[in-house]
């Protein structure tokens, strides 16, 4: 029965597409290089969701400056679950946007310095003359927070504070006021703060969602105020990415947890981290480099956004070849609870390995993930059943 009604649901939803129409190919440019091609800052770009965007915006013909701590190989970078080293760098980031067809040029800096955040942009418009997109990703607490889950903010002392919010938070605040000086100027550009569903809900721990909150707030914020000089300024919510610390087990830990609600059901997030339910960082960063090159996007300013529902509407996929659904979709509800069954008709796993192109997977499986719709929920029940206290 529970299957019947599921197909029912989704048979449905086929024939009445529910997609808002923001969202469409029609509206995209045919590319991020035209006449000049366009400048974009992407902090924390050697690896994860930082790196997947670099290289999105590579693919649409970008110049890309990418930044962080981790320059080379030779770089120290003790930031991994139980402070083990990390894999990646940025100038393994520039590798693979050159090879998707952009330009990539790496930058060590710390985004917790105020000094070298404005060196950064002047350095860009020393050599290029513009900047046109900045990618506020730069997050230091990437690492720290699934090592204190589950502490109270009030054991964790005021350092948390700056541990997840000094590069973050404050450090998008200033890197948006250099561009935004840039943008006005040109009457042109794109911001992205890349926040995430902490900002609507409880996850991780207190500071973290305070700067995720107020990461949305910002984009609104200054949206309005760039509104006049053409600047677009959204954040952008992407959903259960498979980076790197992911797959070595950052959400690990259960629900017998501070902050889990009494009684709320195991989650094991990892088989979906095998499934389409988990994106890509390059998922990510494909739709970011689509939404770049929309002649609509300020229609939405201000907004927050989530990549899989651009997805839908831009026609993007993954290196896997599938399209994740959003969280707030019922496909995403449903293919969940009936992940046993997919499994058996080879509709759950896809391909395990990132970066790599990977052949298009099977006719049942893109029908499943790429062209049943996702219905997704109204924003307004979304914030419901988040208890939201913006609502």
């Amino acid at each position: 029965m529970k299957l019947r009604s599921a197909v029912l649901i989704l048979a449905i939803a086929a024939a009445i597409s529910l997609l808002s129409g923001k969202f469409l190919t029609a509206n995209l440019e045919p590319s991020l290089a035209g006449k000049a091609s366009q400048v974009a800052i992407v902090t924390g770009g050697s690896r994860g969701i930082g790196k997947g965007i670099a290289i999105g915006l590579g693919e649409a013909g970008a110049t890309v400056y990418v930044t962080g701590r981790t320059l080379g190989k030779e770089s120290r970078n003790t930031g991994g679950i139980n402070f083990t080293a990390q894999s990646g760098t940025l100038e393994e980031t520039c590798q693979a946007v050159g090879k998707a067809g952009g330009k990539c040029i790496p930058l060590a800096v710390d985004s917790g310095n105020d000094d070298q955040i404005k060196e950064l942009f002047d350095q860009v418009i020393r050599e290029q003359g513009r900047v046109d997109i900045l990618i506020n990703n730069a997050f230091s607490a990437v690492s720290w927070l699934p090592r204190t889950m589950g502490q109270p903010f009030w054991e964790k002392g005021v350092e948390s504070w700056d541990a997840v919010n000094h590069v973050g938070l404050r450090s998008h605040y200033v890197a948006s006021v250099h561009a935004a000086q840039h943008m006005s100027k040109a009457k042109s550009g794109l911001i992205v703060n890349v926040g995430s569903l902490g900002g609507l809900s409880y996850i991780f721990d207190v500071s973290y969602g305070i700067g995720k909150a107020a990461m949305d707030r910002m984009a609104n914020d200054m949206a309005v105020e760039l509104a006049t000089e053409n600047v677009t300024m959204v954040s952008l919510w992407p959903g259960l990415v498979k980076t790197e610390n992911v797959q070595d087990g950052a959400l690990a830990g259960g629900s017998e947890r501070r902050g889990v609600a009494p009684g709320s059901p195991a989650f094991d997030f990892e088989p979906l981290l095998q499934s389409p339910l988990a994106e890509t960082p390059l998922f990510v960063g494909r739709t970011v480099a689509a939404f770049a090159r929309d002649r609509r996007k300020m229609d939405v300013t201000g907004k927050v956004l989530l990549p899989a529902i651009m997805a839908a509407g831009y026609g993007i996929v993954d290196e896997r070849g599938v399209r994740s659904p959003p969280m707030i979709s019922m496909k995403f509800g449903i293919a969940y609870l009936l992940r046993s069954f997919l499994q058996n008709l080879q509709l759950w796993r896809v391909p395990d390995e990132l970066w790599v192109q990977h052949p298009p997977p099977s006719a049942s499986l893109r029908f499943l993930w790429n062209t049943l719709p996702d219905l997704c929920l109204p924003s307004a029940v979304a914030k419901l059943a988040a208890d939201s206290p913006n609502l």
